[in-house]
């Protein structure tokens, strides 16, 4: 929505300076009227409806529930033993809170059994501790590190890209007011280039590239030094407290990002249970 009301009004600040008629209709103002209703559109629908949030609180319940299925699958912190009803007990109320934090935003189960604790969860479960090291290694901690890793570079791109984009607005200003200080120009490149300048610093405001290109970095670093000592550990008397060291380690840039975003969704540390 941020993009659609956005790009509303600069296409608005274009068409408003465009002075062009074709029979008697002013090209430039219906440009202009067009795309201040759709950006009024674009505010009114993200106000009511409320997409965006949706979308942020989706995602951070599936990441808590994705730490939380992990921690049982390898038998991380708060799962490592038990009896096995006692365990899957724990796992369910700790789903239950997640499910709660969520309030009304619909939840479609995606599983055809709808089983909230999966065959391979518990088969991962059963593997031997080698097993379930190589297991968490690979398809947890490189995984999650590779993901950082690459969306730290991506966000970093689009913040130099977008940075980019406002300092050629603000040259194209002042190639306008100089245009119209000494050769009388009189199109209206002032609006364009305010606009668009406005436009971008918004956009990144609105993104957060910097701060997001910046956390994910750390929690890169964070995974690697993770997946090192991982690789190394050769017994399971102290595997519990790593795995829920690592997890809190992505829980953490969860709870920056939820913060980031205004949610009120808290992490659910299982060590709490």
């Amino acid at each position: 929505m941020a993009k659609a009301r956005l790009g509303g009004l600069l296409i608005a600040a274009l068409g408003a300076a465009v002075a062009i008629s074709i029979k008697e209709l002013n090209v430039g103002g219906i440009v202009a009227f067009v795309a201040f209703v759709a950006a009024l559109i674009a505010e009114l629908y993200g106000a009511l409806v409320r997409p965006e949030k949706t979308w942020y609180e989706g995602r951070a319940a599936a990441e808590s529930t994705k730490t939380l299925a992990w921690r049982y699958a390898v038998r991380g912190e708060s799962f490592e033993s038990g009896l096995q009803h006692d365990v899957d007990r724990a796992f369910l109320r700790s789903l239950t809170d997640i499910l709660r934090d969520l309030g009304d935003l619909n939840v479609t189960v995606g599983s055809d059994t709808g089983e909230q604790i999966t065959r391979k969860m518990r088969e991962a479960r059963l593997l031997s501790f080698e097993e379930r090291r190589a297991l968490y290694l690979e398809s947890r901690i490189l995984d999650q590190q590779t993901w950082y890793s690459n969306k730290s570079g991506w966000n970093e791109r689009r913040a130099h890209a977008w940075l980019l984009a406002g300092i050629a607005f603000e040259g194209v200003g002042v190639l306008g007011a100089a245009l119209i200080a000494f050769f009388d120009f009189d199109v209206d490149l002032l609006g364009i280039a305010a606009a668009g300048a406005a436009t971008a610093a918004a956009w990144v405001q609105t993104k957060q590239y910097q701060n997001l290109a910046t956390a994910y970095g750390v929690t890169a670093q964070e995974l690697s030094s993770v997946a090192s000592e991982v690789s190394v550990m050769k017994d399971e008397e102290s595997w519990a407290r790593l795995v829920g060291e690592s997890e809190e380690a992505i829980s953490r840039e969860h709870t920056l990002w939820r913060a980031s975003r205004g949610l009120g969704l808290k992490p659910h540390p299982e060590k709490d249970l």
